[in-house]
């Protein structure tokens, strides 16, 4: 009886301070920070896959942007996909917009407030050379 007393009471206490911890940040800006990444990646990606090179070359021939190739690259099951081209933010949403040298994108993710980004990346697009 007394053993159980006091794995009761430890359960208790470990309760209680994980009750105490920081709270849990905002999950959809957790989905926002995620999407950051993996549009760095996507991005990224196309310096050492030659399909994801293509892939870019492809839609850049075709009138999309790097929004289009970003949303055609993200897995069917997907369930973040605020992704938007430009200057103007949005909350919970990725803004991707083009930086300072050639290729490069700065991606910035908001939250609630779109006077500051929750996170921000740059990443460089590169595109198969043409024969």
């Amino acid at each position: 009886m007394l053993r159980s007393s006091t794995r009761l009471c430890s359960l208790g206490i470990v309760l209680v301070l994980v009750g105490c911890g920081e709270p849990v940040a905002d999950p959809k800006e957790k989905e926002v920070v995620k999407g950051v990444a993996r549009a760095k990646s996507l991005i990224n990606s196309t310096a050492s896959n030659p399909m994801a090179a293509l892939s870019l070359a492809s839609m850049a021939d075709q009138g999309g942007t790097i929004i289009s190739y970003i949303a055609a690259s993200l897995p069917d099951n997907e369930t973040f996909t605020c992704y938007i081209e430009g200057a103007r933010p949005r909350p919970y949403c990725v803004t991707v917009r083009n930086g300072p040298g050639a290729g490069e994108y700065v991606i910035e993710g908001y939250g609630a407030g779109i006077d500051k980004p929750l996170a921000t990346a740059t990443a460089v697009a590169t595109m198969p050379k043409r024969h």
